[in-house]
């Protein structure tokens, strides 16, 4: 479930800049379906990917890192 709420927020924060999954893995340096995996809460992703995705965000990781 917290995997869930962690993508919804990554979702959430990508569509309101404007980017799409494909723009957002190029800047994080991942593919568009591993991001995909982790929007769905299908897959965790390291603390250092989502570093990187709260950097391109322009966000405090900690929005979007919960832990359950």
């Amino acid at each position: 479930m917290v995997r869930y709420k962690n993508g919804l927020k990554i979702r959430a924060a990508r569509e309101k800049k404007g980017l799409t999954l494909a723009q957002l893995a190029e800047k994080v340096g991942k593919t568009a379906p591993y991001l995909s995996d982790i929007e769905r809460g299908n897959r965790r992703g390291t603390y250092a990917t989502l570093v990187k995705i709260a950097q391109v965000l322009e966000m405090p990781v900690e929005e979007i890192w919960e832990v359950a």
